[in-house]
């Protein structure tokens, strides 16, 4: 608050985003004049909890628990995390604080990704570790704004570049006005970026985060996708982490690398261990693998996120690990107190709390469990690997994976996986009753 309070006495700011993140990982919340806010609103803005009843284009969703008609749609409160507070440098004088959700009473609203998180980081603080991540993000770029996009109907849209870019500096320089201008704003909003890169794609680019504690991460994850979106239009252009926009074009991944230390030291290495993995690395891979289908939902949110998974993809379809390779789910990486595990499993429409949570309850219950890695170590092609167990084909089979899960209820919540269950078979229930693009082009002329 400190840093606040000084930012507006030197003029700096005049404005506070004060924001929780929503069930699609997005930042809802408000703008506040920052005077009035220090003064009459710093121990929390209420906010409606239909933002947590509805679904990504915000039509309300019946028949939830937590909230809806029969709740008479309340109030919730959007609580500073003060040590989240950072400049938002794309817009004047504007400051954003990201906010835990409290429910009347004070406590943790229990559904809310930050919760969520929250209580994962709790219970590996109680067994004696701290956590580390970070996100490499894809997405592309495009020569249209929100506007044009609507108005085409999401047809025929034009890209920023029109041939495979990955690595190409040529290509990364093109694209570098827009791009430089996204790291160095993010680097001003204390999101270090580490490098950028053109991608696969026709107008598609990579950004890696640079590596820090998991819930500063997940919030950082979050604030690079909002300033991505922002900046990009703000530019002209348009930006999408929609994980499979284009059926003929490479889909947009979010590998997450996450590492456990204890007292200021990696808990994952250990020299005289195999591949340089200690025992609490195996055993935390060895739950991951061994929920990755349990909580594959977390990971792969909509509809569209299952258009990502495919054989020679670079996107896994089985549960696999290995090391330098990616063509398996799961790799371990690094050396020394850089040991990390990455998943290759979401893409880049995931929930980051929810995800970066889903990973720490999993990999601790390996931990508690003794659980090893599935299968062997992939050092060849893991799409040839044909007894590893299949990732989910779609949001009907990981909903109902996800609800079903007896491990998944007592590590996260009954209300936690009632709540996103419910929300996945809205959105199961929205595909299943619109018609497609392909469908008529299928079947309009020539059933």
């Amino acid at each position: 608050m400190e840093r606040l309070r000084k930012w507006l006495a030197d003029g700096l700011v005049d404005t506070v985003i004060v924001a929780g993140v929503d069930l699609q990982g997005r930042l809802y919340g408000k703008r506040c004049a920052a005077e009035p806010f220090l003064r009459d609103m710093a121990d929390g803005v209420h906010t409606c909890d239909c933002n947590f009843g509805w679904d990504v284009e915000r039509i309300l969703i019946p028949g939830l628990a937590f909230t809806g008609w029969h709740t008479g749609y309340g109030d919730m409160t959007a609580v500073p995390d003060w040590s989240t507070t950072r400049l938002y440098p794309w817009f004047e004088k504007t400051a954003l604080v990201i906010c835990d959700t409290k429910s009347h009473d004070g406590g943790f609203v229990p559904i809310a990704p930050r919760s969520m998180l929250r209580r994962q980081l709790d219970k590996a603080a109680g067994m004696g570790f701290t956590v580390k991540a970070a996100s490499e993000l894809e997405f592309f770029l495009f020569h249209e704004t929100p506007e044009s996009s609507r108005a085409k109907d999401y047809r025929n849209l034009a890209t920023i570049s029109g041939y495979i870019g990955d690595y190409c500096i040529f290509r990364s320089s093109m694209d570098e006005p827009l791009i430089g201008e996204i790291r160095r704003q993010l680097a001003a909003a204390g999101v270090e970026v580490e490098c950028s890169k053109a991608e696969w794609g026709h107008g598609q680019h990579e950004v890696n985060l640079v590596y820090t504690d998991a819930l500063e991460m997940a919030d950082r994850h979050v604030v690079f996708k909002q300033g991505v979106r922002e900046m990009a239009a703000m530019k002209g252009y348009q930006a999408t982490f929609m994980a499979k926009w284009h059926t003929e074009h490479s889909s947009n991944g979010a590998h997450i690398h996450m590492s456990l230390w204890r007292d200021g030291k990696p808990a994952f290495h250990d020299p005289k261990g195999e591949r340089g993995m200690s025992q609490t690395m195996r055993h935390f891979l060895g739950g991951m693998m061994a929920l990755a289908r349990d909580f594959q939902l977390l990971y792969a949110p909509t509809i569209n996120s299952y258009k990502r998974y495919g054989d020679l993809t670079f996107a896994p379809t089985t549960i696999t690990w290995g090391g330098d390779n990616r063509t398996v789910a799961f790799r371990s990486c690094g050396h020394g107190s850089s040991m990390r595990l990455e998943n290759r499993i979401p893409g880049a429409d995931v929930n980051a709390h929810a995800a970066y949570a889903a990973m720490i309850a999993s990999g601790l219950y390996g931990v508690e469990n003794a659980i090893e890695p599935i299968g062997p170590f992939v050092e060849a092609n893991g799409y040839a690997v044909t007894d590893a167990p299949r990732l989910h084909h779609n949001l009907i089979e990981a909903a109902d994976a996800f609800s079903s899960s007896a491990v998944a209820r007592a590590l996260l919540g009954n209300d936690v996986v009632d709540h996103y269950a419910a929300i996945a078979r809205w959105e199961i229930g929205e595909f299943m009753r619109n018609v497609t693009d392909w469908e008529r082009r299928r079947y309009f002329e020539l059933i």
